[in-house]
Parts: C-alpha cells; sequence; structure tokens
C-alpha cells in the first residue's frame, strides 16, 4: 500500500537532506502495535517494545529522518524482537541517488550506452541496501538483512489464506537468522547430478587436497514491495500458477517498479576450518581465457582471514596458497558479514553436516542484486575483492572508481559486474536480433564454474558477417538472459530429480526476445527463478 508521510508541513526530503520532524510527530509503523511509551526526540525515536518472549525491552531507532525517506512509499517500521528497526524498499544514502529510476531514463542509459549512469546507479544500490538500519540483540542490521525470505513469505501467505494475519509479523517480528542452502543452480552441474548432497560432499572432499574452503551457501531475499507483492498475489503456490495459466495469462502479475530481489553468497566460517587463527578461501583470479568451466577448487588463489583482530588488511591474493603475509591477509571488519546464533548452528549442522557453534561468522562473498525498474529486470552482481580499486574481470578499474564515498569499509571491498543489456548495442525488448558483442555478467562464486551441460538453451551471438560466437560456460553469462528463461510449465514434474527442473531451462548470454516460442504454453515469472525454487506443489 502506497502511502505519503508528512512532518509537520514539510514533505520528507532527500537522505542528505531530511527535515526535522515535528515535535508531537509519531511516524507509522507496525511497530506500534507491540510498543508503547512511543517518543521522538530529534533525530531519533524511542519505545519500549514487546520480545518475541514477552519481556519489555526500551529501544531507540536512529537516523529517523533518513529511515522516514526510506520507507515514504513501501517500508516499515518494526518492532523485531524487542528492537525498533527501520525495514525500507531502500534506503537513500548516496546524494543524488534516485530510485526507483522512471525506465525511460534508465532505457535512455541503455541505447545511448552511458555505462557511467549505469554504474553509478548500481553502486547506489549496493550503498542502499548495505546501510545500517537498526540494531538487534545488540547487533546492527544492514538493509537487506531484515528483507524477507521465501519461507518467511510462504508463512505470510499461510496465514493471510487461515485469515489469522493479512501480513508478515503484525505484532513481534524475529530477526531473520541465517537460513542458508546450497545454491539451487548447481542442481544442474555434472557433478550434483540433480543432487545437491552429493556436489556438498564433491566440496568437502576437495577440501581435504587443499587449505581453501570451497563450500558457499546463499539466501535469497525480497524487500518490502517486493514481498508484498509475493504474498498479496500468493506466487509461490502451484495452484496459483496454474490458475493463471487455466485464465489465459502468458506471465505473473509483474512485480511493482521498486521491487528488488537478492541472492546472497556466503562462506561459513567454523573452527574447524581456522588453522592458528587464519580462515583461508579461494580468491577469484579473473576470468579465464580461453572461457571454461572455472569452479572454485580451479581458482589456485588463496585469500587469508584473521578471525581475530581488526585491520586495514592487505590488497591481493596468493597464487601459490602456501604463503600467507600482510599483502594477503584481511581481517573480519574488511568483509560484511554476520555472527552465527545457536539456532543458526543447529540449522547448519542438521542440513550440511557442519560443526558450526554460536559465535561462528558468515562472511558475504558475493550477492546477486536486481531492481524491477525496467521491464527485463536491472541487474548487478557484487563480489568481495582483495583489491577493490582493480577488481579482476568480469568487472574493471572503470566500474571500481565511481564507488560511492557513502560505502563503509567493509561494503566498500566488493567488485561489481552489471546486465541492463543482453547485447550491445541493445536491441529492443521484443523483435530484435542476437547480434552484437555480448554483456557479460555473472558471480564467480555462483556461476564460474558452470559447463556447457548446465545449460538448456544455447544460442549464437553474432559479432560479425565473418565472427559468431557461441557462449556456452558460466563466465559468459548475463543474468537477463538466464532469468528471461525463468517459467512454469504445467506439464513439468519440478520434484522429480531432486527438485533439478526447477533450475531448467538455462541460458548463457544471448539476445532473447520476450515473445519468444519457448514461451509458448507456459507462464513467464516475471524473471523471478525464486519463486519456482521455493514454490510449494502441494499448495
Amino acid at each position: 500500500m502506497k502511502r505519503t508521510l508528512l512532518w509537520g508541513a514539510a514533505l520528507v526530503g532527500a537522505a542528505f537532506a531530511v527535515a526535522t520532524p515535528a515535535a508531537n510527530f509519531v511516524p507509522y509503523g507496525s511497530y506500534q502495535r507491540s510498543c508503547t511509551n512511543i517518543s521522538v526526540s530529534g533525530d531519533s525515536l524511542s519505545a519500549s517494545c514487546t520480545t518475541l518472549s514477552g519481556s519489555q525491552l526500551k529501544t531507540t531507532l536512529v537516523e529517523l529522518g533518513q529511515c522516514m525517506n526510506s520507507i515514504t512509499h513501501y517500508g516499515d517500521i518494526a518492532n523485531l524482537d524487542g528492537s525498533l528497526v527501520c525495514m525500507p524498499d531502500l534506503p537513500k544514502v548516496v546524494a543524488g541517488f534516485e530510485f526507483p529510476r522512471a525506465e525511460s531514463e534508465i532505457n535512455g542509459w541503455v541505447y545511448g550506452q552511458d555505462d557511467t549512469a549505469m554504474y553509478r546507479h548500481g553502486w547506489g544500490i549496493w550503498a542502499g541496501l548495505t546501510h545500517y538500519v537498526g540494531t538487534v540483540g545488540g547487533a546492527e542490521l544492514r538493509a537487506f538483512e531484515t528483507w524477507d525470505t521465501p519461507s518467511n513469505m510462504l508463512y505470510a501467505i499461510g496465514q493471510a489464506s487461515s485469515g489469522k494475519a493479512k501480513m508478515l509479523g503484525s505484532e513481534v517480528r524475529k530477526a531473520q537468522g541465517l537460513r542458508l542452502q546450497l545454491p539451487h543452480q548447481f542442481r544442474n552441474t555434472a557433478k550434483a547430478k540433480g543432487d545437491l548432497k552429493l556436489l556438498l560432499k564433491e566440496w568437502q572432499s576437495a577440501k581435504a587436497a587443499t587449505s581453501a574452503d570451497t563450500n558457499i551457501f546463499v539466501s535469497v531475499a525480497y524487500n518490502p514491495p517486493a514481498s508484498s507483492h509475493a504474498v498479496s498475489n500468493k506466487l509461490f503456490y502451484a495452484s496459483t500458477l496454474k490458475n493463471y495459466i487455466k485464465e489465459g495469462y502468458k506471465e505473473i502479475p509483474n512485480f511493482p517498479a521498486n521491487a528488488i530481489t537478492i541472492k546472497p553468497v556466503y562462506k561459513v566460517i567454523t573452527q574447524s576450518k581456522v588453522v592458528d587463527g587464519i580462515y583461508t578461501f579461494p580468491g577469484w583470479p579473473g576470468t579465464p581465457d580461453p572461457a571454461r568451466a572455472f569452479p572454485e577448487s580451479d581458482w589456485a588463489n588463496c585469500v587469508y582471514v584473521a578471525v581475530k583482530g581488526t585491520g586495514k588488511g592487505g590488497n591481493s591474493i596468493d597464487p601459490t596458497c602456501a604463503n600467507p603475509n600482510a599483502s594477503n591477509t584481511f581481517y573480519l571488519n574488511n568483509f560484511i558479514h554476520q555472527t552465527i546464533s545457536k539456532d543458526d548452528a543447529a540449522y547448519l549442522n542438521s542440513q550440511f553436516g557442519l560443526t558450526a557453534k554460536a559465535g561462528d561468522i558468515a562472511i558475504l562473498v558475493g550477492m546477486h542484486v536486481t531492481t524491477r525498474e525496467i521491464k527485463r529486470w536491472a541487474w548487478q552482481t557484487f563480489w568481495w575483492s582483495a583489491d577493490a580499486n582493480s577488481p579482476k574481470l568480469p568487472s574493471s578499474d572503470a566500474i571500481a572508481k565511481l564507488r560511492p564515498k557513502e560505502l563503509d569499509e567493509a561494503a566498500g571491498h566488493y567488485a561489481m559486474s552489471l546486465a541492463y543489456q543482453m547485447v550491445s548495442p541493445a536491441q529492443p525488448i521484443n523483435g530484435g536480433a542476437s547480434e552484437g558483442e555480448s554483456v557479460i555478467a555473472y558471480n564467480p562464486h555462483l556461476e564460474a564454474g558452470f559447463d556447457p551441460g548446465v545449460f538448456q538453451i544455447l544460442k549464437a551471438v553474432t559479432k560479425s558477417p565473418s565472427a559468431v560466437q557461441m557462449n556456452q560456460y558460466g563466465v559468459q553469462t548475463n543474468c537477463m538472459t538466464c532469468h528471461n528463461l525463468a517459467l512454469y510449465s504445467p506439464s513439468t514434474d519440478y520434484q522429480a530429480n531432486n527438485g533439478a527442473n526447477r533450475e531448467r531451462p538455462y541460458g548463457t548470454d544471448y539476445y532473447m526476445s520476450l515473445d519468444d516460442t519457448t514461451f509458448d504454453g507456459v507462464l513467464r515469472l516475471d524473471f523471478a527463478w525464486s519463486i519456482l525454487g521455493s514454490l510449494d506443489t502441494d499448495k
């Protein structure tokens, strides 16, 4: 539900020029249903809020003005287990940054080949979603850490269907926690054979031969407008998708323009992986030439993380994986990271055979981020870089130099690649041709290891009358092309082969029209593979 909030007689301004709330102003939010003694002083909101255990906790939300600016159209001020937390669609923390941008404006960048504008926009999104928005249990939360996971949304759909609640967490919300999973798209790899547990065993056996930890875990989350859309339309129920097809729909109702979905990628640092105070994981050496499948186990470079203390850290990776020193050793403050709770540890151990304990750390090594600002969504992907000033391909120095000063130390340690088009020059959304230069945008931790067997649909890109390129590896992919293939087919068994069909068909990078014949007789999912990945086939 859209709403406009007034502070006295002044509209909330940009994050860098926010009006001060009127003396008796009390901001709207779901926190009001479980908090008392609410007051505003300067730029802070204070209250006494109920915890999940039923006790009362005095809590204060600072930077209230910036929060109100962020939730003007969507979002909430919520009670997370006794703590006031700002839950925006996206904080606007970079001067001049706007979100969502008009589709015509972004199209102007794309068709006008204004790479700088696209890079600045991608960094503005990153600055917003990594911005701190509140504190829960003494730990500061970044915006993306408050967003809803598919399990949260499925719960909300169930509650709404039963008439118990219309929205998730109507009284006291629970902090998200780290309900991580193995990357679903890895089901299609030859080593997984549809079974992610086989892949996990392969990772664990690979670790025995090297000191670098090749395990990765992911989650998926939707920002408030994306979550609201998915919940209200029951998009995670197979019955909903079947009804759309029965009613003649070609695609699901489109997400709103300010919808954002993300896939964070983590390394879990357990004590068993720490040797003499150092944790080791593979360092990204850049896109291989010629292109090939390039999983973490083949990177042959290492990054070292000192799990105690803080520091500036180095700026390189170790090409020998045998010589840790000041230039290739970093600290936890150089990473976006979360502390693992007792519940998180129990879950990770039961699901993946880890030896995690409360107090262990999960470091963020990558994240896919996409916004519904344009019809085919705007795609950017981020990964941790030892030298963020000069990152390896598929990023570049040109992208890195546009990082905004508003990024904190940890958030500034990530590289970016983006895809607001499939090929360059950009083709129209319908009726175009697969020609020009490939626009490559992939995440090293997610797609780099893919071989041709992962992809069900391959098409050539004609670079010139005498040069045709057939992209067939993960390092030749583009998020837009791949997610364009997100579809639901009523004739497909999504439970078979350990759920591998939930990740098919996949493609590399090439131009594909929105009205391609591939979509005949199926339901397009508005580029959201995550719907199929978490689909409840019994509902």
